[in-house]
């Protein structure tokens, strides 16, 4: 890897929300070069998680059920394949990618409290 595709692969891991980034890890995704993500690719990707978790004693969810995540945070225009138009859509992308190449960033994303950002939007407005 040169100095500027680190550079590249850097900016586009820290900020998965940017259209440069969404592109980078939607290519990186996209094995066959077609354009869409297919359920086959997703599978090929998360297994590589599946293993990860398991070396590392973490009861994993399954694929399907990710699977059933994922589709729901997408929300793709096909039922089986998700194009970059989708993703681009998606506000939830950066989760999207975390699921399939960050598995401590992914991580994370599953054991977050899901009412932190109404706490502190709640304490906002009481200090005003």
């Amino acid at each position: 890897m040169t100095y500027p595709d680190f550079v590249w692969f850097l900016l586009a891991e820290e900020d998965k929300h940017h259209p440069r980034s969404i592109e980078y890890w939607f290519r990186c995704m996209d094995l066959d070069g077609d354009g869409l993500l297919s359920m086959y690719e997703l599978e090929y990707f998360y297994s590589e998680q599946l293993a990860r978790m398991e070396e590392m004693g973490i009861e994993p969810i399954s694929f399907e059920d990710c699977l059933c995540q994922c589709l729901d945070m997408v929300k793709p225009a096909l039922t089986d394949k998700i194009r970059l138009s989708d993703m681009k859509q998606c506000r939830l992308c950066h989760i999207f990618f975390d699921t399939f190449f960050n598995l401590p960033k992914y991580l994370q994303h599953e054991q977050r409290d899901p009412f932190a950002n109404l706490r502190v939007s709640y304490t906002k407005i009481l200090c005003n």
